[in-house]
């Protein structure tokens, strides 16, 4: 079923509008995954359970969690409330096919164990989708550049917010070699960035700054880390440097409005970039 196509009368979840076009991005990955319906999916904080709506119209056994124990239920969605992602998800180890988490980690800390979290209840085989505001665009680092504040979709918190309403705001945006690297620790290997809104800035900086920002990506990653390495008389091992080289020059990292990351965990089935 199309995304765009009308929800039965009967059908009272809430429908997804194609301007979400992060969301439009996960369904599309979803859809060259090797899972069959009926796989067993949680999309953690689900908000208003859009998307778990639309998974379960496809028919995969879908359900999502919400931090919020108070918050009415969904109709036609099943939702489990008062989940802290930060400190674990209630289900036991190795329970779903696919983890989604969209717009979510950019609000909470500590990454470290909100990774550790989402892996441990993926199947091995099993899929994370990981979608959060790119913070890693060009305009985002020329804005920091400028202000020593990068650019999330929504504002840091006002100095003079109550410390309650921390979690309302942007204040952790993901730095990409640290979710590279706690998706590795995690055993979660990084296939594929998917795409979503581009604005047009973003695609007037990519041509000005990409010969000085892959020039400086490369002498960062490998050059100085070689010489770093001989220097202490250890071997030289950088392919895991160019791999990450790899996925921090892709012209989705550098110009998309979110950055939506598909993983898989252990040894699952490849799907092409």
């Amino acid at each position: 079923m199309s995304i765009n196509e009308k929800t039965p009368k009967n059908d009272a979840r809430p429908v997804i509008s194609s301007n979400r076009t992060d969301l439009v991005c996960i369904l599309e990955m979803l859809d060259s995954l090797p899972i069959g319906r009926g796989a067993k999916i949680v999309d953690v904080s689900c908000g208003k359970g859009a998307l778990v709506g639309e998974l379960i119209r496809r028919g995969f056994d879908a359900r999502g969690t919400r931090f919020d124990q108070e918050l009415p239920p969904l109709e036609g969605v099943p939702v489990d409330g008062g989940v802290d992602v930060a400190r674990g998800l209630p289900y036991p180890d190795a329970s779903f096919d696919v983890v989604i988490m969209t717009d979510v980690i950019e609000h909470l800390e500590p990454h470290i164990a909100i990774v550790a979290s989402l892996a441990r209840v993926i199947k091995p085989g099993g899929w994370l989708i990981l979608s959060t505001a790119n913070v890693m665009r060009l305009d985002s680092r020329l804005a920091f550049f400028l202000s020593g504040l990068p650019k999330p979709k929504r504002r840091l918190m006002p100095l003079d917010a109550e410390a309650s309403e921390e979690r309302s705001y942007h204040n952790h945006p993901v730095w990409f070699p640290e979710m590279y690297y706690l998706l590795r620790q995690n055993g979660l290997e990084l296939k594929r960035l998917g795409k979503s809104r581009v604005k047009a800035i973003s695609r007037i900086l990519y041509p000005l700054f990409f010969p000085l920002v892959a020039t400086n990506t490369f002498f960062r990653l490998l050059v100085r880390e070689r010489r770093y390495l001989r220097r202490r008389s250890r071997k030289p091992s950088l392919e895991l440097n160019r791999q990450l080289m790899k996925w921090m020059l892709n012209r989705r990292m550098l110009i998309d409005d979110h950055l939506v990351m598909l993983a898989v965990k252990s040894d699952g089935p490849s799907v092409d970039r």
